[in-house]
């Protein structure tokens, strides 16, 4: 197939933020070359959380793979553990905590891609 592209995590740098968390960008323009999503994984720290925050013109979805926390908008709490698929229009205020003892850990894709995932 023609463009196919692979990658490992394993060989990819986290980036690392404060409060603790790590995000590691697999699929984007510029990672791959993608045009229209970008997709990735976070872990976020006992105790810590992804700070209150909001994407204008993106939709976000995110898999939740390990780990217990809240996804918390202006309007709602969901209760975070591994299987949980949350769906984020545009628009809306939200942070994530990580509320347990083990790292948070979940997929999240973007659509369109956030502009730091482009060149």
């Amino acid at each position: 197939m023609a463009g196919l592209k692979v990658v490992d995590i394993n060989k990819i740098e986290p980036e690392r933020r404060t409060p603790p968390r790590a995000s590691w960008l697999l699929i984007s323009e510029k990672t791959v070359g993608s045009q229209n999503l970008a997709l990735g994984v976070n872990e976020t720290e006992p105790g810590s959380m992804v700070p209150e925050h909001k994407h204008d013109t993106e939709e976000e979805v995110m898999l939740f793979l390990e780990g217990t926390g809240k996804f918390i908008t202006e309007d709602e709490e969901i209760e975070l553990r591994p299987g949980i698929c949350v769906y984020n229009p545009p628009g809306g205020l939200h942070k994530i905590i990580n509320t347990g003892t083990t790292k948070l850990k979940f997929v999240w894709v973007y659509a369109p891609q956030l502009k730091s995932h482009r060149l």
